[in-house]
């Protein structure tokens, strides 16, 4: 069960491919088992043998940026890619590559500076860790599954046609297929005033499939950190702009927060939302305010300082979401807002590219529903309409 994962190198670059290869080979659970100059080799590879990974760099020629990514998302769905790449001239490159489900990039390291060797190895060394540990706990679960299977006679699908039956005694309704946590559900608020959204490693892939399914009179605004760097943000806002209903911006300082526009903190700034108090102007006015204080759970933006924010601003008319990421930032900003009264929706275990910031949510029972990724935007839309 704990096998090395299979690491494909795919760069045009001689040098660089000999560097990466190395590094990556001297990681614990990692194995190089071949390299590839550009898009068709590695395809061509790829049909012979399956890798586990994919360190694929954007630049390589035969084929178009995010050709290469979108053959291999389309043929070898089991197989994960990380995009190393220079960042010069390919934020939109990479930002597309991240929303096709690259599970994150790393900047490709220079054989001259051992700051950036030492970097990227970090960075590797951690994502390997959690795609190893998710394979196993896939396996695991598979194994548990098929035994469970085998001690009772029952196939996985008249499991899942009674699972589709119970009851909620609560509501006397059936339950839908996303998951509703053991303990007590905490009581929706009356109105939901806006919906809160925190989301890191695999985050451009989750929000590409959750922000165009929105539409575009939700009603109420939407705010969302995504770890990334700066000029990352912008890209992604765009390219999130582009195909959905809902208008997506980059947030800026001292803009009025509105409904019907989804807000990403840029990279690099910590997003707040302030009122604007004056008891004789009504209704409420709430405005976007930036800053450079340091990173909270080593990152910045932070969720838990928009959060914190948030708990201020809308007491606890607030649907926090937590999404796919590593470390556990979001969780104490929610734990704020529950003290409010606000309802947490989190993603599910199985449908996360790193279940971190759910789990940790999760783990505090601080999650009133655990909502496959496929279900989200629907969840999102019934909740506000009131159809609980």
């Amino acid at each position: 069960m704990n096998e090395n994962l299979k690491i494909l190198v795919v760069d045009s670059e001689e040098a660089a491919r000999g560097l990466i290869s190395e590094i990556a080979g001297d990681i614990s659970g990692a194995e190089v088992i071949d390299t590839a100059a550009n898009g068709r080799i590695a395809l061509a590879k790829l049909r012979r043998f399956p890798v586990d990974l994919i360190l694929l760099d954007l630049k390589i020629p035969e084929m178009r940026e995010l050709d290469t990514m979108k053959r291999i998302r389309r043929g070898y769905r089991g197989t994960d890619v990380m995009i190393v790449s220079g960042v010069e001239g390919c934020v939109d490159e990479i930002v597309g590559a991240l929303e096709l489900g690259a599970i994150d990039f790393i900047p490709k390291p220079a054989d001259d500076n051992e700051n950036s060797i030492r970097e990227f190895r970090l960075r590797l060394m951690t994502i390997i860790g959690l795609l190893r540990s998710r394979r196993n706990f896939h396996k695991a679960k598979c194994l548990g599954n098929q035994e469970a299977s085998g001690a009772i006679g029952v196939t996985s699908g008249l499991r899942e046609t009674v699972a589709a039956r119970r009851f909620d005694k609560k509501h006397s309704l059936p339950v839908p297929k996303h998951e509703k946590r053991d303990t007590c559900l905490s009581v929706f608020p009356p109105r939901i005033e806006v919906v809160a959204i925190a989301v890191s490693t695999g985050g451009p892939n989750a929000l590409a499939r959750v922000i165009p399914r929105l539409p575009g009179n939700l009603g109420v605004p939407i705010l969302i950190v995504q770890h990334m760097p700066p000029s990352f943000t912008t890209s992604l806002a765009g390219s999130l702009n582009a195909k959905s209903a809902i208008k997506v911006k980059e947030a800026t300082d001292g803009e009025e927060v509105l409904p019907n526009i989804a807000y990403i903190a840029p990279g690099g700034r910590h997003t707040l939302v302030r009122v604007r108090k004056n008891p004789d102007i009504m209704p409420v006015r709430r405005f976007i305010r930036l800053n450079s204080d340091p990173p909270e759970n080593s990152v910045r933006p932070s969720a838990d300082v928009l959060f914190r924010s948030l708990t201020e601003a809308y007491e606890g008319n607030i649907l926090p979401v937590i999404m796919t990421g590593m470390g556990n930032d979001g969780m104490k900003g929610i734990l704020a807002m529950k003290r409010k009264g606000c309802y947490c929706l989190s993603q599910t275990a199985d449908t996360c590219t790193v279940y971190g910031m759910p789990r940790s949510v999760d783990e505090a029972a601080l999650s009133d529903e655990k909502v496959p990724l496929e279900r989200l935007a629907d969840r999102i839309i019934s909740i506000i309409q009131g159809d609980v």
